[in-house]
């Protein structure tokens, strides 16, 4: 259970700080888009508390695929 909580408190903070990151760079199109995917997961999977830290893996991941291909070339 400690591994769970571990795992979900440092996704999370890997997550939210991209998307300050985003904010911050003016990616606000990134933003709403990572943002939107995480909502939408967060709800397909019941909201519990496993569903969210997937939900955040896939945003996460997402935002990834977006600055290696999109970012690369908005530039």
């Amino acid at each position: 259970m400690l591994f769970i909580a571990i795992t979900i408190g440092i996704a999370t903070a890997i997550n939210m700080i991209v998307l300050m990151l985003k904010l911050r760079n003016g990616n606000y199109g990134d933003f709403a888009i990572e943002v939107g995917a995480l909502v939408v997961l967060a709800l397909l999977f019941g909201q519990t508390v496993l569903g969210m830290l997937v939900a955040m893996v896939a945003s996460l991941s997402f935002s990834a695929y977006l600055a290696f291909t999109v970012g690369s070339r908005m530039r």
